[in-house]
C-alpha cells in the first residue's frame, strides 16, 4: 500500500476513529456531506468524543495533499486521488425494522463520480440486530 490514498466516506461513530487509525500510517481523506462536521472536525474537536482531540490533531492535516495524516473535506475533488474507499454511512431501520439504504445508495453513487479502474471500495455498514 505505499501508493495508497484511503478515503473514508462518513465520519460518524464508525468512520472517525478509523480514519483516526489508518491516518497515522497512511495519507487519508475523510469525506462527510456535514459541512458542520467538517468545520469541527478540522479545528481539532470531535464533539461525539469518539476521538480525544488529541489523537485527532495528531493526525490532521490543512490540505489534502500530504504523505501520512488526515484531512476531513466535504469536497468530492478531494477524494477523486484516492484508491481505496471505505464507505461507512450508517443504515437504519424504519418503524417494521427493514433497512433504510437510502445513505448507502447516495454515498455510493458519490464514490461512483470518482472511482477508476483499480480502485477498491469496502463497505463497513451497521444494521440494527435482528434485520
Amino acid at each position: 500500500m505505499s501508493t495508497s490514498k484511503i478515503a473514508i466516506i462518513g465520519l460518524g461513530y464508525v468512520g472517525l476513529p478509523l480514519a483516526r487509525l489508518f491516518a497515522t500510517k497512511y495519507p487519508v481523506i475523510g469525506f462527510d456531506i456535514n459541512q458542520k462536521r467538517i468545520e469541527e472536525l478540522q479545528s481539532g474537536k470531535d464533539n461525539t468524543l469518539e476521538v480525544s482531540d488529541e489523537d485527532l490533531k495528531a493526525v490532521l492535516q490543512s490540505t489534502p495533499k500530504f504523505d501520512i495524516g488526515l484531512h476531513c473535506s466535504s469536497n468530492l475533488e478531494d477524494i477523486a486521488d484516492c484508491n481505496y474507499y471505505v464507505v461507512t454511512v450508517p443504515t437504519p431501520v424504519d418503524s417494521t425494522n427493514r433497512p433504510i439504504l437510502t445513505p448507502l445508495y447516495k454515498s455510493s453513487e458519490t464514490v461512483g463520480k470518482v472511482l477508476k479502474k483499480g480502485d477498491l471500495v469496502i463497505y463497513e455498514s451497521t444494521v440494527y440486530p435482528g434485520v
